[in-house]
C-alpha cells in the first residue's frame, strides 16, 4: 500500500500497518544457544516487520489502517530463531521490536507517531537497529488535496487488480503470471465503471470518470480515469487531471502523454503503475 502522510519532512513517512516497514537489527541479537556444553551466545541478525504491528492507534487511522506510535510495537522478530534459550539480556528470541525515536510534535491517539527511519530496539531490547526502520517515502506527484485522493484510490483498486494475474520477482518486480491472460486495464476500468461497485461509487464521489463512462456520452476518447471539476456550456466535463492505469508492459504510447496533458489544460497524467502505488 503507498504512504501518503507525512510527518517531519519531505521524506518522512509514517509508520503504519500496510507500510512495508522492515527493521533490522544493526547491533546482533545475542542469544544463548544450545550446543553439547550447554548453552553458548551466539550473535544474530533479527528482522521485524510493520505488518505484525499492535498496539497502535485506535481511534485515528493512518492511510485507513492502524499507525505507529509511541507504546506501539512489532510484535515479531526473526533471524535469532535458533537462540531458543533467549537473549543475554532479555531472556527472549523471536520477541517484539519497539521505537526508540518517535516524533516530538506530532502525536496520534494522543501519543509520539512513528516514522520513516526511526531507530527502534529489537528482541524485547536485546538487540537495536540504529539505522532506522525502511519503506516507502511518499511520493510527490505535483498533485493537489484532490488530485492525491483519487490517485490512491485508484492505486488501491490497481494493486488489487495486479495481484490477481501477475507475480511479484524478489528485486520487486512484476510480471504477468503464465497462466493469465486479457486486458487487465480494460477489465480494471469495466469494474470502476459498474455503478454496483463501492469503488466506482467512491471514484465518482471524488469527482472522477472513468474512460468508459465518459466515451459513451461524449465520443472523445480519453485516458482511463479523468478527475472533472464541473462542465462547460456544452455540459462536456472540464478535466483537470488524467490518470493511466499503466499494467507490466504496457507503456505510454507515441503522443497519449501529450494529448493528455492538453486534455488536462497543460496538467501532467499520472501514471497509475506497480511502482508509483508501491504494490
Amino acid at each position: 500500500m503507498p504512504v501518503t502522510i507525512r510527518v517531519n519532512g519531505t521524506v518522512g513517512s509514517l509508520v503504519h500497518k500496510m507500510s512495508s516497514g522492515i527493521t533490522t537489527a544493526t547491533i546482533p541479537d545475542v542469544c544463548k544457544t544450545p550446543s553439547p556444553g550447554g548453552p553458548v551466545p551466539v550473535p544474530y541478525p533479527n528482522i521485524a516487520q510493520s505488518i505484525t504491528l499492535t498496539n497502535g492507534t485506535t481511534t485515528v487511522k493512518g492511510d485507513k489502517v492502524m499507525a505507529a506510535n509511541k507504546g506501539s510495537k512489532f510484535a515479531l522478530s526473526n533471524g535469532d530463531n535458533a537462540g531458543v534459550a533467549g537473549g543475554v539480556k532479555s531472556s527472549t528470541f523471536m520477541k517484539e521490536a519497539t521505537w526508540i525515536l518517535y516524533s516530538f510534535d506530532v502525536k496520534m491517539d494522543g501519543k509520539n507517531a512513528a516514522r520513516f527511519m526511526d531507530k527502534m530496539f529489537h528482541n524485547s531490547e536485546n538487540a537495536a537497529n540504529l539505522a532506522g526502520i525502511l519503506q516507502s517515502v511518499v511520493k510527490d506527484l505535483g498533485l493537489d488535496a484532490d488530485e492525491e485522493a483519487m490517485a490512491n484510490k485508484l492505486c488501491e483498486e490497481f494493486c488489487k487488480d495486479l495481484a490477481k494475474g501477475h507475480v511479484k520477482g524478489p528485486r520487486g518486480g512484476w510480471s504477468r503470471d503464465s497462466s493469465s491472460s486479457g486486458n487487465w486495464s480494460y477489465e480494471l476500468e469495466s469494474r470502476l465503471s459498474n455503478p454496483q461497485s463501492s469503488a466506482a461509487r467512491e471514484i465518482q464521489k471524488l469527482g472522477g470518470l472513468i474512460t468508459q463512462q465518459f466515451t459513451r456520452s461524449y465520443g472523445v476518447l480519453i485516458p482511463d480515469v479523468v478527475l472533472a471539476v464541473g462542465t462547460d456550456a456544452a455540459g462536456v466535463p472540464i478535466v483537470k487531471r488524467c490518470f493511466d492505469f499503466k499494467f507490466p508492459g504496457d507503456r505510454w504510447r507515441k503522443t497519449q502523454k501529450l494529448r493528455q496533458q492538453k486534455l488536462a489544460n497543460g496538467n501532467k497524467p499520472v501514471k497509475i503503475n506497480a511502482k508509483n502505488c508501491d504494490c
